[in-house]
């Protein structure tokens, strides 16, 4: 995102639910104005407080605005913002959801602006399911809630670059080709947390970008789409 987005001082940029820090990192260092929008109040005031903090919270160049927003149905009109981003919520969002959001996604980005996404991405495609709430979706009895989706080649044809009505740019995949990071953090179960401080560098130190077809199994997906002009 850093990458591409970086590029692009002083624009106008959508942030979709992505962790709260990146919308600052933009508006801080790159004079960037951010909308930083989240389906979840919490979320928002979240954003906010993070901004509010480091004197950010605000309207215009090298601010961030936050606000509740559906990602499936923006408020802002066509050609809005420069460009957009999301980082790994387009998974979460049930049923057709995620389709329908990197439309929007597209739709208020100017025409040759630029919309970047990640998801996780896996060579079969699968979807994860909880027994309990999950985001603003609610258990109903005993009925399991959708929590996310892993993308293979056809899901993520089908379901966001054939729809998204934009030129692919730029698809990598990252994941781990040598020690198994992820796989020995699900092992410890809810300790996980305690981990939690650390897995910023473990990424830094274990996630690399890998070949599609190649031996290291793909983790992530990071998609940058060109809006036609």
């Amino acid at each position: 995102m850093w990458r591409h987005l970086s590029e692009l001082p002083g624009a106008r940029i959508l942030d979709l639910g992505s962790p709260k820090d990146l919308a600052a990192i933009l508006a801080r260092h790159r004079g960037c104005e951010v909308v930083a929008v989240d389906i979840l109040p919490e979320a928002v005031a979240l954003s906010q407080r993070y901004a509010d903090a480091q004197g950010l919270d605000g309207t215009g160049p090298g601010k961030v605005k936050s606000e509740v927003q559906d990602g499936r149905a923006l408020s802002y009109p066509d050609g809005f913002f420069d460009a957009a981003f999301s980082v790994s919520v387009l998974e979460h969002i049930p049923d057709r959801g995620d389709t329908a959001a990197i439309q929007e996604l597209v739709r208020v980005v100017k025409r040759g602006g630029l919309v970047v996404v990640t998801t996780p991405y896996d060579r079969i495609y699968r979807e994860s399911f909880a027994q309990h709430d999950v985001y603003e979706r609610k258990q109903i009895g005993s009925q399991p809630v959708f929590f996310e989706r892993h993308y293979d080649d056809a899901a993520l044809a089908e379901r966001l670059l054939g729809p998204a009505g934009a030129a692919v740019q730029d698809l990598e995949f990252w994941g781990e080709p040598w020690v198994r990071v992820e796989a020995l953090l699900e092992r410890v179960g809810p300790l996980r947390w305690v981990l939690s401080p650390l897995e910023p560098l473990l990424s830094v130190a274990f996630l690399e970008r890998v070949e599609h077809e190649g031996k290291a199994r793909p983790m992530a997906a990071f998609l940058t789409l060109r809006k036609n002009s």
